[in-house]
């Protein structure tokens, strides 16, 4: 049996489960933003997959900058950036997600299908969970055995809505292809209108590159 999914859509619910995180709504909405602004600064003389890819990347900076002031560090593991809390106890990874991703009554994905390291971080959220779910106050003995938690930013630009929807998630399961598909809690953020002209649209689901590198000395 697993734990329930905990599930934060009213404001005051969200800006409390933020606040106890050491984030807020300004900082995770404005790292979208910056996002969705690396994306369109692209043009159709971009390669295809680069608009995501720059997507990715400048929502990871804007979510890095955001939170330094706050003592969050920058890490990169095995080429996944994340922005870690002074504590080590919570990351934070920038993704794309699915339709579903900022709908309260959606069930979302990545995007994307995901690396070796999204994975082990997924498996110590679950092993997390299991502890937490046994007893509510072994929480921090779960931090403590298991390693920090590991959360997404997940962003979605919906053209048939005409808005830019996100969410701040912590993954407890993938799909046997990569795809992170499962969560502990969801957090959904504010959602934003987007500009009634794109540009263009374009094929990004390779976006967010999680590379393992593999050097054999000679």
């Amino acid at each position: 049996m697993g734990s329930p999914l905990l599930l934060y859509f009213d404001q005051s619910e969200v800006d409390q489960r933020l606040a106890a995180l050491g984030l807020d709504m300004e900082v995770l909405t404005t790292a979208a933003l910056q996002g969705l602004a690396g994306w369109a600064s692209c043009t159709l003389n971009h390669p295809p997959t680069y608009p995501g890819t720059v997507a990715w990347a400048e929502g990871t900076r804007a979510l890095r900058e955001g939170l330094f002031a706050r003592g969050w560090m920058r890490k990169n593991e095995t080429n996944l950036p994340l922005v870690v809390n002074a504590a080590e106890t919570i990351a934070i990874a920038f993704t794309s997600g699915d339709a579903d991703t900022g709908r309260k009554d959606g069930y979302p994905s990545t995007r994307s299908a995901k690396g070796p390291k999204t994975a082990q971080a997924v498996r110590v959220n679950q092993r997390q969970e299991q502890f937490a779910f046994m007893d509510p106050g072994a929480v921090i003995a779960s931090i403590k055995t298991a390693g920090r938690s590991t959360w997404l930013l997940l962003t979605y630009r919906d053209t048939a809505s005409r808005e830019l929807r996100s969410e701040l998630s912590r993954p407890i399961d993938m799909t046997e292809d990569g795809h992170v598909s499962k969560w502990a809690e969801r957090i959904i953020l504010t959602a934003f209108p987007l500009d009634e002209n794109p540009q263009f649209e374009s094929d990004d689901a390779n976006q967010s590159p999680e590379i393992t590198v593999e050097i054999n000395k000679l």
